[in-house]
Order: structure tokens, then C-alpha cells, then sequence
């Protein structure tokens, strides 16, 4: 029995352990119907990457700008330039934190 209740509340404890230091937080968002995982990069990047897509997200060229205004959104800051980065897998956005979207 005592075996039993350490058991439980080994795995009750693992699952209220915060994620590790230092790994950025990611953001699941829909964007034109396909999922996305946005997340800070550097204090000034956010990437957004596709889940279980394999082709380029360059590809989807109308997601771009609905994927921009999600980093915006969820970063609370201002969009200043944007590119593709493995092999058009990944959006990386630079953003200015120090303009902070006015909503």
C-alpha cells in the first residue's frame, strides 16, 4: 500500500513541474485552418513552425500574413521584418518590443 501512495504521488508531482529553465514557452495557434507553434527565438524573434507539415510554409503564402499578426499578438509586439528559415519550414519574425502594439 505505502508502495502504491509514493507511487502517485511521484507521478502527481511530475506533472505540476513547470517547464525547464530557460526553454521558451510555445504558443499552439490555428491559422488558416493548419496548426502552428509560435515562439520566442531571442528577445527580439519569434519563429513559427508548422506541426506535421512537411512542405515549405512558404508555400502557403496567404498564411503568412495571419501568422505575422499571431506573433504580434502574442508577443504584444510590433513586426518589423520577416523571413524563412529551414529550407521554408520556419518563419522567423524580428520584433520590436519597445513599440508595443496600442489594441
Amino acid at each position: 500500500m505505502k508502495a502504491l501512495l509514493a507511487a502517485g504521488s511521484v507521478f502527481l508531482s511530475a506533472c505540476a513541474l513547470p517547464t525547464s529553465p530557460g526553454e521558451p514557452v510555445a504558443h499552439k495557434v490555428n491559422v488558416d485552418g493548419a496548426p502552428y507553434l509560435l515562439s520566442p527565438l531571442t528577445a527580439s524573434t519569434w519563429t513559427a513552425t508548422a506541426v506535421g507539415i512537411t512542405r515549405p510554409l512558404a508555400s502557403r503564402s496567404s498564411s503568412r500574413a495571419a501568422l505575422l499578426q499571431a506573433i504580434e499578438k502574442i508577443s504584444d509586439c510590433k513586426v518589423t521584418d520577416s523571413d524563412y528559415s529551414r529550407q521554408g519550414r520556419q518563419l522567423d519574425a524580428q520584433v520590436d518590443c519597445g513599440s508595443k502594439l496600442k489594441n
